[in-house]
C-alpha cells in the first residue's frame, strides 16, 4: 500500500503540471463504492469492496481530432487484505441524452498486485486468492451509465476492467462494478 501511495502522489503531481501547461480545468469529481474482482472478463479471486475517486478535466483543444475526450485520473483502493489497488489515467468520451448519459473510457493503470509469472509449485497456496497480472502497467477500459440528478450532481453505474491484453506472461485481469456520485463544476 505504501508503494501505491507513492505512485499516486507522483502521478497526481505530473497530472497537475501537465494540466497547467495545457490550461485544462477540472470539470468533475466522482466518488464511488465498487464490488471488487467481480462481474466481467477478469478473475474473481479477490473479493470485498473498493473505494473509487476520480478527477475529470475539460478536453484540451488538441484532442478535438478525437471527438473531444476528457482526460481522467483516478484511484481505486481495495479494502480486503492483499487485494489489488490501482491508480489510472486515460480519456473518456461522454454522450448526454436529456438528463441521462453514457460514457466510455480507455487508458492505463498502475497496480500493486502480483506481477511475477505464475508457478504451479511455488504458488499453489496462492492460486485461489491471488490475481497474476504479469505486468505492473495495464490497459484499462471503463464505462458509466447514469442520470444527472441536478445540474451539478449525477449518479451512475460504473464498470471497469484492467488487464495486459496478452502482452505479458500472465493475464488474469480485474473487474469492478458499482455506484458512483459525480460533482460537476
Amino acid at each position: 500500500m505504501k508503494r501505491l501511495s507513492r505512485i499516486i502522489a507522483v502521478a497526481f503531481a505530473v497530472a497537475s503540471v501537465a494540466g497547467h501547461a495545457q490550461a485544462v480545468e477540472l470539470d468533475e469529481l466522482r466518488f464511488g463504492v465498487l464490488a471488487h474482482s467481480c462481474c466481467g472478463m477478469g478473475s474473481s479471486k479477490e473479493g470485498g469492496v473498493a473505494f473509487n475517486g476520480e478527477a475529470v478535466f475539460s478536453s484540451p483543444r488538441f484532442l478535438s481530432v478525437l471527438a473531444k475526450p476528457r482526460p481522467v485520473i483516478g484511484a481505486t483502493i481495495a479494502t480486503q487484505e492483499g487485494a489489488t489497488s490501482q491508480f489510472y489515467s486515460g480519456l473518456e468520451w461522454r454522450a448526454d441524452i436529456s438528463r441521462w448519459f453514457v460514457s466510455a473510457g480507455l487508458g492505463v493503470s498502475i497496480h500493486d498486485g502480483e506481477t511475477d509469472r505464475y508457478d504451479p509449485v511455488a504458488d499453489a497456496a496462492r492460486v485461489n486468492d491471488t490475481i497474476f497480472f504479469g505486468c505492473r502497467a495495464l490497459f484499462r477500459l471503463a464505462a458509466d451509465a447514469g442520470y444527472n440528478l441536478t445540474d451539478r450532481v449525477s449518479a451512475s453505474v460504473h464498470w471497469d476492467h484492467i488487464s495486459n491484453a496478452g502482452l505479458c506472461s500472465d493475464n488474469e485481469g480485474l473487474d469492478h462494478l458499482g455506484l458512483r456520485v459525480g460533482f460537476s463544476f
